[in-house]
């Protein structure tokens, strides 16, 4: 793939749990290949650009199947969110403006949601050559990400009624 073809692919099946921009993607994309792990070929176009194809080389497997045998670790349970940084800290906020938030944060897992109802056709695009068994696992991703954002938007709808409810505060959308 092209480092291009490699941004839609996260952009339509991984984004949900990493997200990549085209800079870190073309930026790793050296490194592997420095490393030996991939290879590029430069294919010549008469119509575009001219753009690099990697293929993962031997070394490369090999190093990608040893850090799948190291299995998940710490960084399986531990994750940065500015957005619970700033819920943390809320109190500093009124509870309008604190329910303000929240109920942002519902309607963009809302629309997140919808979004990610076009992620198996991408598993489906980019599985086309490997065997069911191996796009299985994409899907407990996909799982994954559909049951972690519907309860976004229901831990959401908790905080936010909690807040309403905060001194009998009148804080619901007019």
């Amino acid at each position: 793939m092209s480092g291009y073809d490699i941004a839609k692919a996260f952009e339509s099946s991984l984004q949900f749990f990493w997200h990549a921009q085209n800079s870190h993607i073309y930026l790793e994309l050296k490194k592997l290949e420095k490393k030996g792990y991939i290879c590029g070929k430069t294919v010549i176009q008469s119509d575009r650009p001219n753009k690099k194809i990697f293929s993962i080389t031997e070394t490369g497997k090999k190093e990608f199947m040893s850090w799948l045998a190291k299995g998940a670790g710490e960084e399986s349970t531990h994750f940065k969110s500015s957005f619970l940084m700033k819920v943390f800290f809320g109190g500093n906020m009124t509870p309008i403006q604190s329910t303000d938030m929240l109920r942002k944060f519902k309607t963009d897992c809302e629309a997140y949601l919808k979004k990610m109802g076009k992620t198996p056709e991408s598993i489906e695009k980019y599985g086309y050559d490997m065997e069911p068994y191996q796009t299985i696992y994409w899907q407990f991703t996909v799982d994954f990400g559909y049951g972690f954002i519907k309860h976004c938007i229901e831990w959401a709808e908790l905080c936010i009624k909690k807040l309403e409810s905060i001194n009998g505060q009148d804080l619901k959308e007019d």
